[in-house]
């Protein structure tokens, strides 16, 4: 593997940020090219002796399931995001399990080799921290999104966790999976959106959700927007 091979991960992966070129080096010399087919699981929950991925094409989604439960979808991942991270540290294995979406492509860095890389470079073990935190931050979003009652405010705390800089939110996931993520059902969701674009807080420019009026969101959020029919 080249630096050219890997320089795009490099500059779209928090795990690398502020890493020295030797540093780079050490992972150039560890990562496996690992490739998935639509549906393929690539870690199961409970999973052990597993490592850490960054994926580089397709689309993943990390989900949890318990026996005879509903699936409650967790995050949809894109080229540049890294998972797998707790299996790496946690000796009960993965916390969730990760299913390839479409035709996907990972680097795999082996649990083991991660371990000592960290030992050794306290510039990685601060971004395997930052990392964490990160994703504690994402996951109390999506906790939050989930205990609102009302399904419209429940979509505009989604909306507005997952906003873009530019004021628009990407939708890179079905109605399906955008229902699984705010715990409803796709027909509850396409109600959701039509009242929102309805009261003008948003408008839908596929494959985009764009923000017209910030205001109205935030007091859905808040629990102070009373018209909800």
């Amino acid at each position: 593997m080249t630096q050219d091979d890997f320089s795009p991960i490099v500059n779209s992966t928090n795990l690398f940020q502020d890493l020295e070129p030797q540093d780079i080096e050490s992972f150039m010399q560890i990562a496996v090219l690992k490739r998935y087919q639509p549906g393929q699981v690539i870690f199961n929950r409970g999973d052990t002796g597993g490592g850490l991925y960054i994926l580089i094409e397709g689309k993943v989604r990390i989900f949890v399931s318990g026996n005879g439960s509903k699936e409650q979808l967790l995050r949809v991942l894109l080229p540049g995001d890294s998972f797998g991270e707790a299996g790496v540290f946690l000796e009960h294995g993965y916390p969730s399990t990760a299913q390839s979406l479409d035709k996907s492509a990972a680097y795999y860095f082996s649990g083991d080799k991660i371990r000592r890389l960290v030992l050794d470079n306290i510039r990685l073990s601060n971004n395997f921290l930052r990392i964490f935190a990160l994703k504690l931050a994402d996951f109390a979003h999506l906790f939050e999104s989930r205990t609102i009652k009302e399904a419209p405010a429940r979509l505009a705390s989604f909306i507005l966790n997952h906003e873009e800089v530019s004021g628009r939110m990407k939708l890179n996931f079905s109605k399906g999976q955008l229902a699984s993520f705010i715990g409803t059902s796709p027909e509850t969701v396409s109600r959701a959106l039509t009242f929102l674009k309805t009261k003008k807080a948003i408008m839908e420019e596929k494959p985009y959700i764009v923000i017209l009026n910030r205001e109205i969101l935030n007091s859905l959020v808040q629990g102070t927007m009373k018209d909800l029919n």
